[in-house]
């Protein structure tokens, strides 16, 4: 591990503010413009499947998320993410077992652009998640929450390559002692993404990340990988597309994620 850190640290000092986006869960160091707005469009389709006490447990999600975010002050920018799920089907041995539908719970963040040592962007991002979804669903936790990330980012050869790294932690506050009792409160993630400017407009990423896992009967992480690529078509819009794969048991089989963002 140590290793591994001292080698990141020397990618990150070895090469400006990089801009990343969807379909990368991790964040990047880049803020809005004062007077700006961006609206992220963003969708996917989860699947997991899993064996519990010998029943084939199967799970197919279609959901979706608005996000809009504009620049506050210079370096500081807000943003507002409502998810909604269309969809979310649980079988076990082929037989219906569970179904949602309806909105989850929405995040607010900020975003502070505190730092720039040896080229190398710093950013500050808490965040707040309001209990607006639906309980009785399974969207909301009915609790407000809240949490913050750390994000280092960097970029590489002018622009054509760029390195993310986040590390962050969220509380959660359960509304029932039988909650409280299965589920951690406190969770940590981490994650690690780079982008590589492949053609004019067109941008490949991957990512790697890891974090606790919110079920408290299991001590092993969850763990993911995603590859996917982002396309601007002008300055306006950019599209993009992502296949996310589960590394560990916790985390869902396969993830398809999708998405749009206008640019005001």
């Amino acid at each position: 591990m140590n290793r591994f850190i001292a080698v990141l640290s020397l990618l990150l000092c070895s090469a400006a503010t990089a801009y990343a986006g969807p379909p990368l869960i991790a964040d990047d160091a880049g803020t809005v413009d004062v007077g700006k707005v961006e609206i992220e469009l963003n969708s996917s389709y989860i699947h997991d499947r899993e064996s519990v006490n010998g029943v084939s447990v199967r799970r197919d999600v279609f959901d979706g998320e608005t996000k809009l975010t504009t620049g506050l002050y210079r370096n500081l920018g807000l943003s507002l993410a409502l998810p909604y799920t269309f969809s979310s089907r649980v079988t076990g041995d082929g037989s219906l077992t569970g179904k949602a539908d309806g909105f989850g719970d929405m995040t607010v963040e900020l975003k502070y652009l505190f730092a720039e040592p040896a080229g190398i962007s710093l950013v500050v991002k808490p965040s707040i998640i309001l209990p607006t979804g639906n309980h009785g669903d399974g969207l909301s936790e009915v609790r407000w929450r809240f949490g913050g990330t750390l994000i280092a980012s960097r970029e590489f050869v002018d622009g054509t390559y760029a390195l993310h790294v986040n590390l962050g932690y969220d509380h959660h506050d359960y509304r029932t002692e039988q909650a409280r009792i299965s589920n951690h409160s406190n969770l940590w993630f981490g994650s690690l993404a780079g982008e590589a400017r492949v053609y004019k407009g067109l941008t490949t990423v991957a990512e790697f990340g890891l974090s606790t896992t919110q079920d408290n009967t299991t001590s092993e992480l969850t763990g993911y990988a995603q590859v996917g690529a982002r396309y601007e078509f002008n300055e306006y819009l950019d599209v993009s597309a992502g296949f996310k794969f589960g590394l560990t048991k916790p985390e869902d089989d396969l993830s398809v994620r999708y998405g749009m963002v206008l640019k005001f």
